[in-house]
């Protein structure tokens, strides 16, 4: 099972893979109000969604009652994909995040 906490006050969704620990982290990497944890293998540990209840195809009150959450990521070539499965109130969605692994 994936990690995962929604704060209703700062709007803030925050994924992590399984078994993260506060060792793994290595660096962040910001794209727009998306934050990309990273490992030192650049190995996506993480997501953290700033105002997730206006970037994501989800309300706050659907936001609140996640009930589960898989984070997934896909590297082809310069690329890297994250997709995120989400559950809640017995419904599903998901979104995903496309950025370049070459940093500007």
């Amino acid at each position: 099972m994936t990690d995962f906490n929604y704060d209703s006050a700062t709007d803030i969704l925050t994924v992590d893979r399984e078994g993260r620990s506060p060792e793994d982290y290595d660096r962040s990497r910001p794209i727009g109000e998306y934050v990309i944890d990273l490992n030192s293998k650049d190995e996506v540990i993480g997501l953290e969604v700033l105002n997730a209840s206006q970037n994501l195809p989800f309300t706050k009150s659907e936001l609140e009652n996640i009930e589960d959450v898989s984070l997934d990521s896909m590297e082809r070539g310069e690329a890297t994909t994250i997709s995120v499965n989400v559950t809640y109130s017995g419904n599903k969605g998901k979104f995903s995040l496309g950025y370049g692994t070459a940093e500007a």
